[in-house]
């Protein structure tokens, strides 16, 4: 069963007052430390059941794109730990993964094989996920051409293509234009009706109530 369970979590960036101060510490050889710790999530604990559906809402820098990353496994925690069962997809920076020389269908086979899809069944998909972004010819241009919007709907048509067990979802929706918008939530309510689990930042208050069973304030 997909859930999601996080302990004490912690997350800190080192500080320095000086990049010199940064290679005086990379250099010295009894690692005496020359940073502070920037604690960006302290003591954090939660846990998602399986189908459930929580917000994570808050202020601008209270943590909640940063919480996602460590959940997604894109940043280590520093502290606690992160417990996640089930195949995940997650939409967070936007354009994450993509490579900007390689065209959409290059960057989709690529995205769909780190979300652990084999190869061949990424190309059986790749129709369906040009149709769903509905971004035209540009599917076989570069990404680096794209605008914000072009790239969320490619990402978000390869993050889905095959239903996650666990979607993780960062504020990306709300760059697409209205009509995207009500698309993808239209497929992440298809998600959760089939049972899938779903952890979503936004400052939409009308997305979190729409989607979510309850909210998490950071």
């Amino acid at each position: 069963m997909a859930s999601i369970e996080v302990v004490g979590l912690g997350k800190a960036y080192k500080k320095y007052p000086s990049p010199w101060a940064r290679l005086a510490e990379w250099l010295d050889p009894r690692g005496r430390p020359r940073h502070r710790l920037h604690w960006v999530l302290e003591e954090v604990s939660f846990a998602v059941r399986p189908g459930e559906a929580v917000g994570i809402v808050g202020l601008n820098g209270a943590g909640k794109s940063t919480l996602l990353k460590v959940i997604a496994g894109v940043a280590e925690p520093t502290r606690g730990a992160v417990r996640l069962q089930g195949r995940v997809a997650a939409l967070l920076e936007l354009g994450l993964g993509f490579h900007p020389e390689f065209t959409g269908r290059q960057n989709a086979l690529l995205a769909g094989q780190l979300l652990g899809l084999p190869a061949a069944q990424v190309r059986e998909l790749l129709p369906q996920i040009e149709a769903f972004a509905e971004i035209g010819e540009y599917f076989d241009e570069p990404v680096r051409v794209y605008s914000s919007g072009m790239q969320v709907r490619l990402a978000f048509a390869v993050a889905t293509a095959v239903r996650p067990e666990v979607l993780i979802v960062d504020e990306a929706l709300s760059v697409g234009d209205a009509y995207f918008q009500h698309k993808s939530f239209d497929r992440i309510l298809e998600f959760r009706a089939q049972g899938t689990t779903l952890l979503f930042v936004s400052h939409d208050k009308a997305a979190i109530l729409r989607l979510c069973d309850r909210a998490i304030l950071l």
